[in-house]
């Protein structure tokens, strides 16, 4: 299915949940925030958060800096 994941879109499995996304993409969980449709998603939820056709993921990492 096609998704948008930061402003690109993106071609994932099918029936896949949040957790599954940064699986497929090798993305480490640690440091980082993701918004569904411009609403952000509470880490507790990713493992049943299922993405559907056409969503905006927005994957935000945090860094450090001064």
């Amino acid at each position: 299915m096609t998704i948008t994941l930061n402003h690109k879109s993106q071609t994932i499995e099918a029936l896949s949940t949040l957790r599954d996304l940064l699986n497929q993409l090798s993305i480490s969980d640690k440091g980082i925030a993701i918004a569904q449709n411009n609403c952000v998603v509470s880490r507790a939820c990713w493992d049943t958060t299922q993405i559907q056709e056409n969503d905006t993921i927005t994957i935000i990492q945090a860094t450090q800096g001064g």
